[in-house]
C-alpha cells in the first residue's frame, strides 16, 4: 500500500510552568496556538490532516473549533517532566492506528506564533528534496556561541579558549534549534526514538520568526513583532 505523504502534529499541553496556559493565552485577539493551526492550514500540505495533542478539554475544544482534529486527550503524565514532545509523539503514533498510513509527520510548535506557512512548505520541500529522515528548524544565535563562557568561583572560564580572543568575523556562524518545526520519517523515528540520530537536516529561519514563547517577556516580544507586522 502506498502511504500518504505527511500529517501535521501540534503538541499543546496545558501544564506550562513559567507562563500559565500560554498555549491559549490571548495574543493579539487569538489564543496563541491558533497561529500554529492557521499556518498549518495555510500551507496546503496536509489536506486537513492537522492533529493537536493536549491533556486538557478546554484546549481540545478550542482546537476543534479552529478545525484541528483531537482524537483523544493524551495521558496526563505526559504533560509533565521528564516527558517532552518525543514521548508525546510516540504515544500518539502508538495510540492512533491511522498514523501508519502516513510516511512522514511534521511537528509544529504552538509556542512559535511567528512561524508562517511558507516556512512549513519550504522546510518540507527541503526534507523531501534531500530524502531526509529528520529535519529541525534552526536560527542564527544572537551572540556567537564561540564566545560562550561559564563562571567558576566568580571567575570567567571560556568554553572555547582558543576562539574567545578572535574577532566576530573570524568565527564560524553558530545556530540554535528554534523549536518551530520538526519533520520526521515515521518508521525511522519509531525505530530510533530520537530527534538527533544519526544525521539531522536543517531549515534556517530568521530570528524575527523564531521567537519561542516560554516566559512573559517572550510573549510580549512576540506581541510586539506581530503588531509591527
Amino acid at each position: 500500500m502506498t502511504k500518504k505523504n505527511v500529517f501535521c502534529f501540534i503538541p499543546a499541553k496545558a501544564a506550562s510552568k513559567r507562563l500559565k496556559n500560554k498555549n491559549i493565552k490571548d495574543l493579539n485577539g487569538k489564543p496563541m496556538m491558533q497561529y500554529a493551526i492557521e499556518a498549518a492550514f495555510d500551507s496546503d500540505l496536509f489536506d486537513k490532516h492537522i492533529y493537536l495533542s493536549t491533556e486538557n478539554n478546554e484546549f481540545a475544544n478550542i482546537a476543534r473549533n479552529l478545525g484541528a482534529i483531537v482524537p483523544q486527550l493524551r495521558p496526563l503524565e505526559l504533560a509533565y517532566d521528564p516527558y517532552g514532545v518525543k514521548e508525546v509523539l510516540l504515544d500518539f503514533l502508538e495510540t492512533n492506528s491511522f498514523t501508519s498510513e502516513f510516511e512522514n509527520v511534521l511537528v509544529i510548535s504552538p509556542t512559535c506564533p511567528l512561524l508562517n506557512s511558507e516556512d512549513i512548505e519550504k522546510a518540507y520541500f527541503k526534507f523531501k528534496e534531500r530524502n531526509a529522515k529528520i529535519l529541525l528548524s534552526i536560527t542564527e544565535t544572537d551572540h556567537n556561541s564561540y564566545r560562550s563562557l561559564i563562571v567558576e568561583n566568580d571567575y570567567i572560564v571560556p568554553l572555547f579558549e582558543k576562539d574567545i580572543h578572535k574577532k566576530t568575523q573570524e568565527l564560524k556562524t553558530t545556530y540554535r534549534i528554534n523549536g518551530a518545526i520538526i519533520i520526521l520519517n515515521i518508521d525511522f523515528f519509531k525505530k530510533n526514538q530520537n530527534f538527533f540520530s544519526p544525521i539531522v537536516d536543517t531549515y534556517e529561519m530568521p530570528r524575527d520568526r523564531s521567537v519561542d514563547v516560554d516566559t512573559i517577556e517572550d510573549f510580549h516580544y512576540a506581541e510586539f513583532l506581530l503588531n509591527k507586522k
